[in-house]
């Protein structure tokens, strides 16, 4: 009998498809973010066969975690004195990645024996999944890192272009920094915004950009970047500048992430106009 395990693209889902699989070795994975889009895609694709569906019922992530992976599956794993997540941050770090395939993490995390062998590497599909979560715990890093948030209509705002699924997580950041403001991350169509009880919603929420006043077309944030860009240009004393220091701290792959971080990364680059501060005084 042929048996499709059907999943939530959720921790969750995740680790019920990885035990679920277990029993069913044979089985062929789908996955989708909501039951309604896999019963589409069912239907789409014809299916006449029994289909198991896990992970779009609320379950218990710690207990889910103790049956994958055993009872010490909390404990962090360190190689090369480096501390590395626990599986369930492992886990959603990887489904966060731009590339990443579902059913290869479940596959993965089913055929691991135990913590450890997920941080190993020993095949190439844990491999794979390891440098996804390296690379996506980078990309977050590098973002609240050069990320430059500004006040727009009272609300500290930032507008970014992360590689990966992450908006969230830095939106998290970002609030836990600032609990005493409300807080926006606007990428592309959507923002999600922290601290939303300022305004009587629920603390993170995501909404559409035109539902926080069209933030694309505000420049309320414009003086007082000039304000930064004369006190910087003026300040700035060519001898002491250090360029590979600067490199170092801030590198080219981070220049994206806002309009900012891409101007601190041309000055870096180019250097800056020459002027004295002297010269923003009226004679």
């Amino acid at each position: 009998m042929f048996l499709i395990i059907g999943f939530r693209t959720t921790v969750e889902g995740v680790l019920l498809a990885c035990l679920k699989l277990r029993q069913l070795p044979d089985a062929h994975l789908m996955y989708a973010e909501g039951l309604e889009e896999l019963r589409r895609m069912i239907d789409f694709a014809g299916v006449e066969r029994d289909i198991e569906l896990v992970g779009f019922e609320p379950a218990p992530i710690t207990d889910l975690a103790e049956s994958a992976f055993g009872k010490h599956w909390d404990r962090h794993v360190s190689f090369s004195r480096r501390k590395e997540p626990d599986p369930i941050h492992y886990i959603d770090l990887v489904l966060r990645h731009a590339n990443c395939e579902p059913s290869e993490l479940v596959r993965t995390l089913s055929s691991s024996e135990n913590v450890t062998s997920l941080y190993s590497g020993k095949t190439q599909l844990q491999k794979r999944c390891y440098r996804y979560m390296r690379e996506v715990s980078l990309s977050y890093h590098r973002l609240c890192m050069f990320a430059r948030p500004s006040f727009v209509k009272g609300i500290l705002t930032a507008d970014i272009k992360p590689e990966h699924r992450i908006e969230d997580m830095f939106c998290r950041w970002l609030a836990k920094k600032n609990p005493d403001l409300p807080v926006a991350v606007v990428h592309g169509d959507k923002a999600w915004i922290g601290n939303g009880d300022f305004f009587g919603l629920d603390r993170f929420v995501v909404v559409t950009p035109s539902f926080l006043g069209d933030l694309a077309a505000i420049k309320i944030s414009d003086e007082v970047e000039q304000l930064w860009d004369v006190y910087y240009d003026s300040q700035m004393i060519d001898s002491r500048r250090n360029k590979k220091q600067a490199k170092k701290f801030q590198p080219k792959a981070a220049s994206s992430v806002s309009g900012m971080s891409m101007k601190d990364r041309y000055k870096v680059e180019r250097g800056i106009s020459p002027c004295k501060l002297g010269d923003f005084f009226e004679m």
